[in-house]
């Protein structure tokens, strides 16, 4: 991400009335109220929030030899104008930092909860808080939809790293599963 406050993405898919917008995530909240109570943009609707990850091969600490896992998430929300028949496809990374000194410690996903503002804000945050670990602050509904309560798995997020370094296979003639270094073939 760009270190302006927003960014427009060129318009790539096949219909024109299709925006994409690269927000850091602080605007999130102001750029959803804008969108709700602007007269530009009337009958503005939530339609959908998601998440996903990013393949990172950057280390996440100096002296350790993990993936990095923290900022590799983006969410995505999707909304509709009833009136202009518009889409606005919003972008957005949860854990984006500036600057060189940064405490890998301290990096955690959050975003502004927009539900006070889009009620159907609340099933979409709840979803991808539960299943990609994304946490909205200022969210007063925490309840689970699908796991136990007390469980803080994330079952869409990979804990290992999306870039392999082993080559796995099944020998059937041994019997067993071997394991080779990766070798690619350009």
């Amino acid at each position: 991400m760009s270190n302006a406050n927003y960014s427009f993405i060129n318009n790539l898919s096949q219909s024109e009335k299709n925006y994409n917008v690269l927000v850091l995530p602080q605007y999130i909240l102001y750029l959803s109220t804008h969108f709700r109570f602007s007269s530009a943009f009337p009958t503005t609707q939530l339609v959908d929030i998601m998440s996903y990850e990013v393949p990172s091969l950057s280390p996440v600490r100096k002296n350790v030899s993990s993936y990095s896992l923290e900022a590799s998430s983006i969410a995505v929300y999707n909304f509709h104008s009833l009136y202009s028949q518009d889409r606005f496809i919003i972008f957005t990374q949860p854990s984006y930092f500036q600057g060189d000194n940064v405490n890998y410690d301290n990096i955690s996903n959050h975003v502004a909860s927009i539900t006070e503002i889009y009620s159907s804000g609340n099933w979409l945050e709840r979803e991808v808080s539960e299943l990609n670990g994304i946490s909205f602050s200022g969210k007063k509904d925490l309840r689970n939809l699908m796991l136990q309560y007390g469980d803080a798995s994330t079952p869409f997020k990979k804990a290992f790293p999306s870039i392999g370094l082993k080559e796995m296979f099944y020998d059937p003639i041994k019997d067993t599963i071997v394991q080779n270094p990766l070798s690619v073939q350009l």
